[in-house]
């Protein structure tokens, strides 16, 4: 074999070589941000899709929202989702995700007065206000006054729960029913943060309150 044949079977080698090398870092830049990207929604967030009605007029059935968890510590008003075998939707079916409103936290005292439909907290009357025919509780839209439930004396959130309500007021299976109860923290899947589908109602759920 000459010398050209030697330099060409060189050349070649790195040629293929280089090629590979390209090869090698596409797959690496397309690669390594999908895995992040997974390993991001893993352990920082979720996707989870409304089922029903109960949190009316803020979230519809089949709205698809993005859930926060990483270092997630409720505060009031709250929108979030809860999952466990004892908890049941609005059609009785357990273990499914639901989602409410936090409205108690560890320590305070919840009165739901059912006939005139307003919650009291640690003795305060969560603050109503009405525009155009809306209701507004404590800045957030509800779809109607709490008439229903079946606490009727005041009661104390124990340690590392909460108190969760439905904006669809008369229309949400929640901790004002023994069938749900005060919801023990390990059952928060996360923070609603985002809504994404419908696009035409894509954004966040916190910023409008008037």
């Amino acid at each position: 074999m000459g010398n050209s044949d030697n330099l060409n079977h060189i050349s070649a080698r790195k040629s293929k070589k280089i090629f590979l090398y390209d090869i090698y870092e596409w797959v690496e830049s397309l690669f390594l941000p999908l895995i992040f990207i997974v390993l991001l929604m893993t352990f920082t967030a979720r996707i989870s899709k409304v089922d029903g009605g109960s949190m009316l007029p803020t979230l519809h059935n089949n709205d698809y929202l993005v859930i926060g968890n990483i270092f997630y510590k409720p505060v009031y008003n709250d929108i979030i989702v809860l999952q466990a075998s004892n908890l049941h939707n609005e059609r009785f079916e357990s273990g499914k995700p639901i989602v409410k409103r936090v409205v108690g936290l560890p320590g305070d005292r919840i009165f739901v007065d059912t006939e005139g439909g307003f919650v009291y907290r640690n003795g305060e009357m969560l603050d109503i206000e009405e525009k155009n025919g809306i209701i507004f509780e404590d800045g957030h839209m509800i779809n109607d006054y709490s008439r229903s439930g079946e606490i009727r004396e005041e009661i104390t959130v124990p340690k590392n729960s909460v108190f969760v309500m439905g904006d669809n007021r008369m229309n949400s299976l929640d901790s004002r029913f023994s069938s749900v109860g005060m919801i023990d923290e390990n059952y928060i899947v996360g923070k609603v943060v985002l809504r994404i589908l419908p696009f035409e109602n894509f954004g966040s759920l916190y910023e409008n309150k008037s």
